[in-house]
């Protein structure tokens, strides 16, 4: 009898309707590259059973990322945050039961090296959960003016009311047009920006399915620039691991990204 290795350390992500994530493949690979005794798991959690999983999982992991619909939610269960998290007002990484943001870190490092600082540029953000919180801040801090549209008005209202509080300049996107320098798309359906809309100079969608979304397609066809969505998990997830590991790991980005492509044929860089 093969003998069990018990020093294996614990990793995962917790989400809803997550099936289809590419994190465990991504991070599992990260684990090989960097040969370090762990695993990561993919925990799909109802909505009433999230407080117990959770909790559980921060007693017997050693991190974990979080996802729709959670990264406002896991925050209620944690107790120490960094600045970032803190003023973002959601969570996607944890380590040792504190609480960062790589969506954050990433958009904002993707942003800035395609396009540079975006002082006084129109940001269209669609969506006002967790995500689209990293997001507006990570384009507020390099120089946007952030407009966001999301069905329930109000959750927008309380977005623009967090981020004019925090000294950004934000508003209400009362309607879509083509004046917007950047556009991004933070919900679960990148078909929320009709394609006669998009246009500007930078166009980003943190849907990551396999194949290139709608909004991306379109925006490529227009010859603009993008950043999509599996650029985004990968980035993130290689700042989650830097911070698991303490030690930079974003020198694996291409080899990352290559690897999944290999593997996975339906996905497209």
């Amino acid at each position: 009898m093969s003998k069990i290795d018990t020093s294996t350390k614990l990793y995962g992500l917790i989400g809803m309707g997550i099936s289809y994530s590419l994190s465990p493949a991504i991070h599992n690979y990260i684990f090989k590259l960097i040969s370090d005794n762990s695993v990561y798991l993919a925990f799909d959690v109802s909505e009433d059973k999230f407080e117990s999983v959770f909790k559980g999982l921060l007693e017997i992991s050693k991190g974990l990322n979080i996802t729709i619909p959670y990264k406002e939610r896991a925050m209620e269960y944690i107790k120490e945050y960094d600045s970032v998290a803190e003023k973002v007002g959601a969570i996607n990484t944890v380590y040792l039961k504190k609480g960062y943001n790589t969506d954050y870190l990433a958009i904002k490092q993707l942003v800035y090296e395609k396009v540079g600082r975006i002082d006084g540029m129109r940001c269209l953000v669609a969506g006002a959960g967790g995500a689209a919180k990293a997001s507006s801040y990570a384009l507020g801090d390099l120089g946007g003016i952030i407009y966001i549209m999301n069905r329930t008005k109000v959750r927008a209202e309380n977005l623009v009311f967090r981020l004019r509080k925090d000294g950004y300049d934000a508003y209400i996107a009362e309607k879509l047009d083509t004046n917007y320098d950047i556009i991004l798309n933070a919900t679960p359906n990148s078909s929320y920006i009709p394609s006669k809309c998009v246009g500007g100079i930078l166009v980003i969608d943190l849907v990551y399915k396999p194949v290139k979304t709608k909004l991306i397609r379109t925006a490529m066809e227009k010859g603009i620039p993008v950043i999509n969505g599996l650029e985004i998990l990968i980035r993130q997830a290689l700042i989650a691991q830097s911070i698991w590991q303490g030690k930079d790991l974003l020198y694996l980005e291409e080899e990352v990204k290559k690897h999944i492509c290999q593997e996975i044929p339906s996905v497209e860089s």
